[in-house]
């Protein structure tokens, strides 16, 4: 399906032909017909197969028509990459706008702007102040929704839903997932129309890497160079064929050593005209500093071997440039918490999961969920750029290949669950909706849980139940 025939302001049309966009996938063909129309959308499809470009679209279509539009996204460095791709539309007479954090205070300055690009947080903070605008608006984008299943972001986001969904029940709301086992259950919560698809710009191969070979789920089996450790070698493998390579690791810390390490051994595989270039960039990232970080210094020296570290402890700066020199392929390798696999536009030929298990508070040492490594592996294969991504896990035995190729590649990922029924979250919600004045009564109070997913799945399990 050609953009032109879509019936879209022909000036939308030329913006997107300068990118290079003049064809929709066809999962961005089945969703853009309720897109358009402004019904309610649950758009679950993989990692770069285009759901940011349907939203954009719906958003632009109302936007032109008067209307008004906020994109919930979950992380500060995501909702700095939507309102760059928003920015581009403002030659339309539209104004975007940028709001993050979770500071609880009201921004009058955001009545102004056409499309306000949020994070969960700060749109529950917008909502406890009832702010006036948010009644006014005529599309509602929720980024990465499957974080519903996130112990942490998860409740904030739901009840941020449910909340705008009262206030403001004839908004268009448009939900992006990953590929998860239940989209259904969330379209049905949000009265949308529902599209799932497992269809890839670029074909992804699986596979798991075990003492210098890597086991394909198609049964093939590819040998790698070694190198002075396994990670060099695999990034050293790929950096040979002009790929690059994503690494994920389950701490901040590991970030820092493993791209110490592994830049120490491919340093000597840049050609002159990249280590030169990358010397520049990382003296320019140490000179930026206002206050110099032992941080900053560490990462400097580590983009100068052609590898960065990316996690939560870098400064919004530090990050775009790790993002920005990655992006034009100048950087070999970046190694990342699993943080960087929510959204970001950072695709790579290889995609390295090392650690697949992580403490957790509450039970220690456990697996990391199949739904969030499939988000990770996602990232594999640029589009336009790679005929096929790579995706290997790593196996500490021989024995092991055969389990995690199972587990991680031939199951279905977990379904979302609320998790706003645990004490914590409910707690604060219940007592903010009532300290607002979101609800007055308890039969208000009562009344507007039962809008959440939590009520809607508790109430659908138990009806499931009864029939069975």
């Amino acid at each position: 399906m050609r953009i032109a025939d879509l019936g879209l302001d022909s000036r939308i049309v030329e913006i997107l032909k300068g990118q290079g966009i003049e064809e929709l996938y066809p999962p961005q063909a089945d969703a853009i017909g309720p897109a358009l129309l402004g019904e309610n959308l649950v758009l679950a499809i993989p990692t770069a197969s285009g759901k940011s470009l349907v939203a954009y679209l719906a958003i632009l279509a109302s936007v032109l028509r008067g209307g008004k539009a906020l994109y919930i996204v979950p992380l500060r460095a995501l909702a700095a990459e939507k309102y760059e791709d928003l920015k581009e539309f403002e030659q339309l007479g539209m104004k975007v706008g940028v709001s993050v954090g979770d500071y609880d205070s009201v921004d009058p300055t955001l009545e102004k702007f056409d499309v306000i690009v949020a994070t969960s947080e700060r749109a529950d903070s917008l909502l406890r102040h009832r702010t006036n605008w948010l009644q006014q608006l005529t599309v509602v984008v929720a980024d990465e929704v499957h974080l519903i299943n996130d112990a942490d972001r998860g409740p904030t986001l739901e009840i941020t839903l449910a909340k705008l969904r009262q206030v403001n029940p004839k908004a268009q709301v448009l939900a992006l997932s990953a590929t998860i086992k239940n989209s259904d259950q969330l379209a049905k919560w949000l009265e949308a129309e529902h599209v799932k698809s497992e269809w890839r710009p670029v074909p992804l191969k699986e596979g798991v890497y075990h003492d210098g070979l890597v086991h394909f789920v198609d049964k093939s089996v590819v040998e790698i160079k070694r190198a002075e450790d396994d990670m060099s070698g695999l990034v050293t493998d790929i950096m040979s064929s002009g790929g690059q390579a994503l690494v994920f690791v389950n701490t901040r810390r590991s970030t820092e050593a493993l791209a110490k390490a592994v830049g120490s051994q491919i340093r000597h595989e840049l050609d002159d005209k990249r280590r030169e270039h990358l010397k520049k960039v990382g003296e320019s990232l140490s000179a930026a500093q206002d206050e110099p970080t032992s941080m900053g210094a560490r990462l400097a020296r580590c983009i100068e071997n052609g590898v960065a570290f990316h996690n939560a402890g870098l400064t919004n700066p530090q990050r775009a440039i790790v993002e920005k020199e990655f992006r034009k392929g100048r950087l070999v390798c970046i190694v990342a918490t699993p943080t960087l696999a929510s959204g970001l536009n950072l695709p790579a030929r290889r995609v390295i999961v090392r650690d697949l298990n992580r403490f957790d508070v509450n039970f220690g040492l456990s697996p990391i969920p199949v739904l969030e490594v499939k988000q990770m592996c996602g990232r594999a294969g640029r589009p336009k750029y790679d005929k096929y991504g790579e995706a290997i896990l790593f196996a500490k035995d021989i024995d092991e290949v055969d389990e995690l190729i199972q587990e991680y590649f031939l199951s279905d990922p977990e379904p979302i669950e609320s998790k706003l029924g645990s004490e914590p979250a409910l707690r604060m919600h219940v007592l903010a909706s009532v300290a607002t004045g979101h609800v007055g009564t308890e039969e208000d109070l009562l009344a507007f849980f039962n809008r959440t997913f939590f009520a809607f799945a508790g109430g659908s399990n138990r009806r499931s139940r009864r029939r069975s």
